[in-house]
Parts: structure tokens; C-alpha cells; sequence
């Protein structure tokens, strides 16, 4: 039997969540806008029907739609309920792959197997995100994630589209090739094709693999699977979790800066927030990064070893100044900070040879009991201070 695959795709996503929140903001132009700085993450249906697009400056926005409402992103609630809606699919069964906040995708073919229509399955979803929520999303149903995902995309808002594998064929022979951008078809790859000669899909299923390969290298093979609709990648089990490569935060300040006291708080409050993440998920790393952007959007980026895991914000924190301090004297004014650590693995919890770090663990584990209790950074260095000042959370 031919698999059947869904993706539902969330339609405005952090928008909408935001309009059935406030009342006050239902059927008006919404745009979210990011920490930090005014750029528009997520702009409602009503905002986008002016030309507003995710990417755009809240100013610029405001140009073309004059009565624009800016809301700040509030990304732990969008969290919150992007899970909750992931319960809802979990009830159909357990293969849901979130690939990212606000899409899934799942593979419903033991489901259309047994007792159900991939169109009574979908419909069904749509009710219950509605009832449960009042938001509305879009959903793709294909013989593999390719198809879903530029089905789910073919009807928007409150959408469903269904390809069955026959229909691929016609809809490809058609089909623009820079429409392929949700499936890893970028702007720059798109223009390059079409500038070969190659327009549509079905051109690119098409096309001799030496052309692909001579202008893309092993990416080729890719393209020419994508032209053709195949993809044999499973959705994987919603249970069955793999370790991430990597865990960071990153902060654009409210406004460029030299100041040294403000930068080193800045990172500080960045290793701390990514050591809380790491010890919540059970987990050290043995390799810091830091990401610094400038002021004309120059961005450094530059990784140490920590020589052996860590997951204490003061260790990462000392990694990352070390980094940082190579980068002195600045060129000019700090745009935007990143602090991460790859290289994860389990943290078994073994007690440290050395006294000094054994009571560093210790200590870590008690501030996080405390700050999950009464609320995030309710203990914290005093240092931590002078970014809190400036804007950062």
C-alpha cells in the first residue's frame, strides 16, 4: 500500500495566537515582532493582505499598513501550545515528526489502512485544533513529505489538499520551480535553475543528472529526486527522540554598542541560559561557540574546546569570554550575541575528582531547583544585572 502522509501547518501561527488571546486584536492587522529589535517574525492574514512579510522592519511594515498593531513575541506560550496541539495528533497515532513550531507531520497510512479516510482523518484534526484552540491550520496530504509539505501550502488559510501518487506527474509539469522553496529549494538555487532553462518541476525531474551535478554537486541528486516527487524519508516516532547537535541563545540588543561591561553581562546571561537548558535536558558539551554580529550585519563566528563536558553556565561562560577577548579591540559597535555548545552527550552525573568543581555541580543543581520553583533567574550573578538593564531577559 502507498504511504500516506500529513503535514499540518499551522496558518499564522503566532498571530493567531495572539488574536484569540485579545479579543481586541481579532480581524486587525497583527504583526509579532522579535526580541530586541522591531523585525516582524509573523504577520496575521489581515496585516498580510497589505504586503506584510516576516523579515520586514516593523517601520517598513507600518508604511504599507498604516493601521499595523505590533505585539512582542511571546515564544514560551506559542511553545506551550504548539505541544498541546501535538497531543491532539499523538491521539491518532504515535508517527508525528514536529519539524518546527508550528508544522507536523504524520503518517496516517496504518490509519487508512484499517478504518478511516485520509480526508475524514484530516477534517477530524482541523475540528479538534479548532474546538480546543480556535485556530485554524492547513494541511497537505501526499504519498511522502515532499507532496504533503507543498500541498499544505496550496490552500491558505484553513486549507486541505490531497495528492494521491498518480497526480504528482501532472501537478509537477506545471508546477514553478520557485515554489519548491519549503522543500529545500532556496532563492538562490531556484534563480540558478531557471537561468538553465529550467522552470518548472517536471523540467526538473526531467534533467540530465550530469547537468544537476556539474552545477550543484551531490546536490544534484537531491534536485532531480525533488523534480520527480520522491522522497523515501520516514516520519519518525514522536517517542523516539534524538540527542540535538547543539544548544544556544542568541540576543540582538535594543541598540548597537562598544560597551565592554554590557557584552560580557550580555554573554554571561547567554551561558547561563544555555547551561539551564542543557542541565533540564540531562546533558553536557565539550565544544563553545560565540556568534557576534556588527553593526553593518558582519557576523563572527568562532568555536574552543572546553576540555571536557560542561554544563555550568560559568564554565561555558568562561570558554565564551575567552573566545570573545580574541575579537578585542572591537571594529565597531555589537549588533547581535550568540552563545551555544555542541560536541552533547548524556551527563551520567558522576561526582568531579576535583573538590572546586564537585561543589560547582552541587551548587548549580540547587539554584536550578530553586529558580524552577519560584521562576526563571530568581537566583542569578550580580553581574547578570547590567544586561537586565539594557533590555535582556
Amino acid at each position: 500500500m502507498n504511504r500516506v502522509i500529513l503535514l499540518l501547518d499551522m496558518n499564522a501561527y503566532f498571530a493567531s495566537v495572539e488574536q484569540v488571546i485579545n479579543p481586541a486584536l481579532r480581524g486587525k492587522p497583527v504583526a509579532v515582532c522579535g526580541e530586541g529589535r522591531t523585525v516582524i517574525t509573523t504577520a496575521s492574514y489581515e496585516a498580510r493582505r497589505f504586503g506584510v512579510k516576516t523579515g520586514m522592519t516593523f517601520p517598513q511594515a507600518k508604511r504599507i499598513c498604516p493601521a499595523l498593531i505590533a505585539v512582542p513575541g511571546n515564544y514560551h506560550l506559542y511553545s506551550a501550545v504548539s505541544r498541546e496541539i501535538q497531543k491532539i495528533l499523538l491521539d491518532f497515532t504515535d508517527n508525528v515528526e514536529p519539524c518546527s513550531i508550528d508544522e507536523c507531520y504524520m503518517d496516517i497510512t496504518r490509519l487508512c489502512k484499517v478504518n478511516a479516510s485520509a480526508r475524514d482523518i484530516a477534517l477530524d484534526i482541523k475540528k479538534r485544533i479548532y474546538a480546543e484552540f480556535r485556530l485554524t491550520c492547513s494541511i497537505g496530504i501526499g504519498p511522502n513529505k515532499v507532496i504533503a509539505k507543498l500541498a499544505s501550502k496550496m490552500q491558505k488559510p484553513d486549507g486541505l489538499v490531497i495528492f494521491n501518487k498518480e497526480d504528482v506527474p501532472g501537478l509537477f509539469e506545471r508546477f514553478p520551480v520557485e515554489d519548491l522553496q519549503g522543500v529545500g529549494v532556496g532563492k538562490k538555487v531556484s534563480g540558478k535553475l531557471i537561468r538553465l532553462g529550467i522552470t518548472t518541476a517536471g523540467q526538473l525531474g526531467g534533467a540530465p543528472i550530469s547537468l544537476l551535478c556539474n552545477h550543484f554537486g551531490v546536490f544534484g541528486y537531491y534536485l532531480k529526486n525533488i523534480g520527480n516527487g520522491h522522497d523515501d524519508g520516514p516520519v519518525k516516532n514522536y517517542y523516539e527522540h534524538e540527542l540535538p547537535k547543539s544548544v544556544g541563545h542568541s540576543h540582538t540588543l535594543p541598540r548597537d554598542s562598544r560597551d565592554i561591561k554590557l557584552i560580557k553581562s550580555l554573554l554571561l546571561l547567554l551561558s547561563e541560559k544555555v547551561g539551564v537548558r542543557l542541565r533540564a535536558a540531562g546533558m553536557s558539551g565539550k565544544t563553545v561557540s560565540v556568534t557576534v554580529r556588527y553593526a553593518d550585519f558582519t557576523t563572527f563566528s568562532k568555536q574552543a574546546g572546553a576540555g571536557r563536558p560542561i554544563s555550568g553556565g560559568c564554565d561555558i561562560y568562561a570558554s565564551a569570554l575567552a573566545i570573545f577577548k580574541k575579537l578585542l579591540p572591537l571594529p565597531q559597535p555589537v549588533r547581535l550575541l550568540g552563545v551555544s555548545i555542541s560536541s552533547l552527550s548524556v551527563d551520567d552525573n558522576q561526582q568531579f575528582l576535583f573538590e572546586g568543581q564537585e561543589k560547582l555541580r552541587k551548587l548549580a543543581q540547587s539554584v536550578d531547583a530553586i529558580n524552577k520553583k519560584f521562576g526563571a533567574f530568581t537566583l542569578k550573578p550580580a553581574s547578570l544585572l547590567i544586561a537586565e538593564k539594557y533590555g535582556a531577559q
